[in-house]
């Protein structure tokens, strides 16, 4: 009899997506057996990967169902389970359930769900190692990446505007460059100092895409064991990068500079606390600095069996 593929479903129903009509697209196959768990607020999407992955007998397969947010915290369960040496913990399969969706699409190039689906349960998906970070001012863990500045005043203008999915955090980008002041700050990678100046925002990660559009870190590897920076300076002109964004070549925009190391840090000089966020959540402003240290291939999950170009693992 042939095995069948035992999946958990972590759903948020607060998500921007219809994330039943994905589980059920999970569950129409003859080959996966899903069990479907459901949050009721922030932290718990967290606590069910923990206690999934460190079952005597965890699924195959942990799905996150929700959007970046979701996906951050279901893989931080995981992580927390490999941490406290729970036995081999389960992949985490990425849904398209959010708002930009960005993680999912940084996993599967933005396949049509059913594709994926077909792959996953028909057994050609394979599991990859992904890097991952860590935030030492607050020993949060970072999976999409983490932003300064701008960025995360985009995700507090998204808070108040209206509408949903990417258009929304398009209009909230527009909205926030509008109004937003550059700062004085120092970037370094690996302690060296790549810029020191006016600084629009940072873009760390982790991964390319942000707001599933954006691609704002075209050079980042997710498995090379090193995080990139992008640096928006205040020397940019905003209207060319945010084209080139859309287009994958903001490095060849004056004013935008670029690093890759396993320690990234971002400080004001102004002795003023640091808007950043991480994983599409704004941090208190409580500290001038935000440092990233990379862990590398520190998360499993599905991906193609033919991955995107910025895995290294091919």
């Amino acid at each position: 009899m042939e095995q069948r593929l035992r999946l958990a479903a972590i759903v948020n129903p607060a998500a921007g997506s219809d994330g039943d009509s994905l589980v059920d697209a999970l569950a129409s196959h003859a080959t996966a057996d899903v069990s479907v768990l459901r949050t009721t607020g922030p932290g718990d999407a967290a606590d069910l990967g923990y206690k999934l992955a460190a079952e005597a007998t965890p699924p195959d397969v942990v799905v996150s169902v929700g959007g970046d947010g979701t996906a951050f915290e279901v893989a931080s369960g995981l992580r927390r389970a490999h941490e406290s040496g729970a036995g081999p913990v389960p992949p985490l399969l990425v849904a398209p359930g959010g708002t930009g969706n960005s993680v999912y699409r940084g996993l599967w190039n933005d396949a049509p769900w059913e594709d994926v689906v077909r792959e996953v349960t028909g057994g050609r998906a394979r599991t990859r190692a992904l890097d991952l970070a860590r935030i030492e001012q607050n020993d949060q863990l970072v999976v999409l990446g983490s932003g300064s500045g701008l960025f995360a005043q985009t995700l507090l203008k998204a808070a108040e505007l209206p509408g949903r999915g990417r258009e929304l955090l398009m209009d909230a980008a527009l909205a926030a460059m509008a109004e937003h002041e550059p700062y004085l700050g120092r970037v370094s990678v690996d302690g060296r100092v790549i810029h020191e100046g006016g600084i629009v925002e940072t873009i760390m990660g982790g991964f390319r895409y942000r707001g599933g559009l954006l691609n704002l870190v075209p050079l980042s590897v997710l498995d090379d064991g090193l995080l990139d920076i992008t640096v928006v300076t205040s020397l940019a002109d905003m209207n060319a990068f945010a084209e080139a964004a859309l287009g994958g070549n903001v490095y060849d925009v004056p004013g935008i500079r670029q690093g890759r190391g396993r320690h990234l840090t971002v400080e004001r000089l102004d002795g003023q606390p640091l808007l950043f966020e991480h994983d599409g959540e704004v941090m208190p402003r409580t500290t001038p600095v935000c440092d990233l240290h990379v862990l590398p291939g520190a998360l499993n999950v599905l991906t193609p069996s033919e991955a995107p170009a910025w895995f290294r693992e091919r």
